[in-house]
């Protein structure tokens, strides 16, 4: 049986966590698969795993980000020091682990989730092994990842990206540089659909669901907050944690929106399942985004969904007007319009539900399934 080594930084809530989870659960179905994480965080693996999956954690020690950012926050030069001694730390001894990680396997097919591990592996690991890799955020024409694009991915046997519009950059990217390596497209995907699913009563809320960080623009949906929901009974549910959290609680103080905008912390796949079904929009505010995982979640309980049109991403499955709207970007005035008009018309609600509903079956695990299979057993 064909071994599948998959490389994680690790395994706790997110996006792309819960991807290489999905991705490991699917091809465990044929293969004998291995998720090979840099770091055991608290409570993972997050998402429900196949127990015919086997996890190696590299390390017992986790990032200290959070601790050195409070150092730097208290203006404390010690503990500055010593927290940033030990993320230094850290981050060679990731670096020596993976390398030898690498370096150890001889055989069957690797997949790689990081760009960092990507040129790693692309260095390190045995040219008889297949080599897989994936990028799961939008490039933005990053110097940086341009070069290794171009330089050190000639080891790799096929990148997937997840939209065909950052297949056909990266494409455009290794013209003259890379000839071996084949752009493909595989996309995230949700499990199955039921035939007949239950959905409890819509609420009044608007919801949203990420980790607290600045990509995620939650600074312009806090301060869009009371205007959307001023004069109406709903509601602002934010769901996940993370370093901003401090700092998106005082800003909704700031700007009045204290009473529009509740922050319900981490929950688990289960529970924010139970939050979609219930909500009646879904807001997505990111900066950045790669094939944003949330949205298919979000379109899998009926929500026609609101978002700003970056680059790439929330455009791969919204199609504005039918299953929601894409407002063009920093057009705040133009996203609380949007979101008023679906909050009066519960009939426009329900049509653009349904229709993000069927939108979402086009990426099933059974929709992408042939897709990963062919990649493994073709190389195509």
């Amino acid at each position: 049986m064909t071994k599948i080594r998959i490389i994680a930084l690790h395994l706790a809530y997110g996006g792309v966590e819960k991807a290489i989870i999905s991705t490991a659960n699917l091809l465990a179905e044929r293969y004998e698969v291995e998720i090979i994480s840099m770091y055991h965080m608290p409570n993972s693996p997050a998402y429900e795993l196949d127990p015919k999956v086997k996890v190696v954690y590299l390390m017992k020690d986790i990032p200290n980000k959070e601790a050195f950012l409070t150092s730097l926050e208290q203006k404390k030069p010690l503990k500055i020091i010593k927290e940033g001694c030990k993320s230094i730390k850290i981050l060679y001894k990731k670096r020596a682990l993976l390398k030898k990680a690498a370096a150890q396997i001889h055989d069957g097919i690797v997949i790689t989730t990081r760009n960092e591990d990507t040129v790693l592996f692309n260095r390190y690991l045995d040219p008889k092994v297949y080599l897989i890799a994936q990028l799961h955020h939008d490039h933005r024409f990053d110097k940086k990842l341009v070069s290794d694009f171009q330089k050190h991915y000639g080891r790799v046997d096929v990148f997937a990206l997840l939209s065909q519009r950052l297949c056909d950059e990266v494409c455009e990217m290794m013209q003259g540089y890379n000839t071996h390596t084949k752009c493909i497209v595989i996309p995230n995907f949700i499990n199955d659909i039921p035939a007949q699913d239950i959905f409890p009563q819509k609420e009044h809320v608007l919801l949203t669901v990420g980790r607290l960080h600045k990509v995620k623009g939650y600074d312009r949906l806090i301060k869009m907050a009371k205007a959307i929901c001023s004069d109406t009974d709903w509601k602002l549910n934010i769901i996940g944690d993370g370093f901003e959290e401090a700092n998106l609680r005082a800003l909704a103080k700031t700007e009045h929106a204290e009473d529009y905008v509740a922050f319900l912390g981490q929950k688990n796949g289960d529970e924010v399942e139970e939050a979609m079904k219930k909500a009646s929009v879904f807001l997505m505010t990111s900066y950045s985004e790669g094939f944003p995982f949330v949205l298919l979640e979000a379109m899998r309980a009926k929500l026609p969904c609101i978002a700003f049109d970056v680059r790439v991403g929330p455009g791969a499955l919204i199609d504005h007007e039918k299953n929601g709207y894409l407002i063009k970007d920093h057009d705040s005035d133009a996203f609380v319009k949007a979101c008023r008009e679906l909050m009066v018309n519960q009939e426009i609600r329900t049509e653009m539900g349904e229709a993000a509903y069927e939108k979402c079956r086009c990426y099933t695990k059974s929709a992408v399934a042939d897709l990963w299979f062919r990649v493994i057993e073709k190389g195509i």
